[in-house]
């Protein structure tokens, strides 16, 4: 089975084309809610279908997209649970009532410290593009836990491609918002009403296991341990920093450096940012506790923490320098004076903010950015981040006039993975999102780093 996978993976990212091919169809979760009539708890996590038709005149348009519980490839009889037809147009996305829900990771990724296989993964549903009853494209929900790594052992075999040899500041790498700002379990009335500060539906050690691999962190400390935190074998510091949604608290950080250290112990060359980008809370102009989390964060991630370089033409270490050195976590933080004492942390890095409340707003925003002849990192720093989400207006949380973060999101991922995918992939290094699994900028990425590691263009 892996075999196939990689025999694949091969065949089409070393430029051989396939003959049937014609369009694509991939899918999406909903960040969108429901309510349920009499119940506490909420309708969400709803399957989205999105497709793109690009074929010669002489054969026409695919006519129908199914979705199904199962790989269809594998049994001729299965049913559909939803059939598409009459596909007009050559870009679509359509919202289905199919609720993915939180189930079990495949591969063995449900178990942080379980046995896991490498390559990608699918989830429960496929979806599948016809012509006359013939499958032209077909893709699933899936995981990508190990891409980073399968595809330098996949890229050796093709002689113009080396994935290794790009450096870290020229990849595209997909990242989340505010990554610890999520909930464990189904989602209820009180937390969906609670609008403004949940910006994520699964758990970091989820995110990174789909292929995630920038984590965007805001912390908080609190002197008074909160009720209910169990203390730590360090006399309770740990418990002391919390994950913020501005002032507001949310997730124990704990939880966030477990998942972290858990993924690089389990994965072989992943390579993981985590962006320690504010302090809210409770560390302004206290350099001892500043002391305290790096002191934290030395001691969970000692084995891995790579120092900082700034690379001989300012775009970091390469993939291969990277594997080489055996560590595999890019700290950034974002207080200077902290930086200044500690030769493991990378300097603060750019987040570029469009602040902007529609979609054109941020589109335009983003246009101008991304497209600058110069990217607008720190000169300390290789790596920058694209922040593509929507940010409410203080009155918007008021007077809840733009709907809530859910609905923001809904209006700007499935956009995000066009514009992504067409325009922007090339200069981009990070993009941050909202609601990660609404869009598709983990397999555009990888798409991406594989049109970008053509070795004529970097180090020889």
């Amino acid at each position: 089975m892996l075999r196939g996978i990689v025999l694949l993976l091969l065949y089409v990212f070393c430029d051989i084309a396939l003959a049937a091919h014609c369009g694509k169809v991939w899918l999406t979760v909903s960040s969108l809610w429901r309510p349920i009539l009499g119940s506490d708890k909420m309708v969400d996590a709803e399957l989205e279908v999105n497709w793109e038709l690009d074929c010669p005149k002489e054969i026409g348009y695919p006519d129908t997209i199914k979705v199904f519980t199962a790989d269809p490839a594998h049994n001729k009889t299965l049913k559909p649970k939803l059939i598409l037809t009459s596909l007009q147009h050559p870009r679509g996305y359509y919202r289905t009532n199919i609720t993915v829900g939180r189930p079990p990771l495949p591969g063995g990724w449900d178990t942080k410290d379980g046995a896991t296989l490498s390559g990608p993964h699918c989830l429960k549903h496929h979806a599948a593009l016809y012509k006359d009853d013939i499958m032209y494209a077909s893709s699933c929900l899936k995981i990508w836990p190990s891409w980073m790594y399968d595809f330098r052992n996949i890229l050796l075999s093709c002689p113009r491609r080396q994935l290794g040899r790009l450096p870290i500041g020229s990849l595209m790498i997909p990242g989340t918002h505010n990554s610890g700002c999520y909930k464990h379990g189904d989602l209820t009335r009180r937390d969906a009403f609670q609008r403004y500060l949940l910006t994520q539906d699964r758990d970091v050690w989820t995110q990174l296991v789909h292929g995630i691999r920038y984590l965007d962190i805001r912390v908080g400390y609190y002197p008074s341990i909160p009720n209910g935190t169990a203390l730590d074998e360090e006399g309770d510091q740990v418990s002391r920093f919390w994950v913020n949604h501005d002032v507001i608290r949310i997730t124990p950080l704990l939880e966030i450096i477990k998942d972290v250290r858990n993924f690089l112990d389990v994965t072989r060359g992943e390579i993981v940012v985590m962006d320690f980008h504010r302090f809210p809370v409770g560390l302004e102009g206290k350099p001892n506790r500043h002391r305290k989390l790096a002191a934290i964060l030395h001691r969970e991630f000692e084995n891995w923490i790579l120092k900082p370089d700034i690379g001989i033409d300012g775009l970091g270490p390469t993939l291969n320098d990277i594997w080489s050195a055996g560590k595999r976590l890019i700290i950034c933080y974002g207080d200077k004076h902290t930086v200044n004492e500690y030769d493991w942390l990378w300097s603060p890095l750019t987040q570029v903010w469009g602040n902007q409340q529609t979609v054109e707003g941020l589109f335009k925003y983003l246009d101008e950015v991304i497209l600058e002849p110069k990217a607008p990192r720190n000169n300390q720093n290789p790596l920058w981040a694209v922040m593509a989400e929507l940010t409410p207006f203080p009155l918007d949380i008021f007077f809840n006039l733009s709907g809530g973060l859910r609905q923001m999101a809904d209006s700007v991922n499935r956009n995000l993975t066009v514009k992504f995918q067409t325009k922007w992939w090339k200069e981009t290094n990070i993009v941050a999102t909202d609601f990660f699994l609404g869009n598709n900028l983990i397999d555009v990425s990888i798409q991406s780093n594989i049109k970008k590691s053509n070795v004529a263009q970097w180090r020889l």
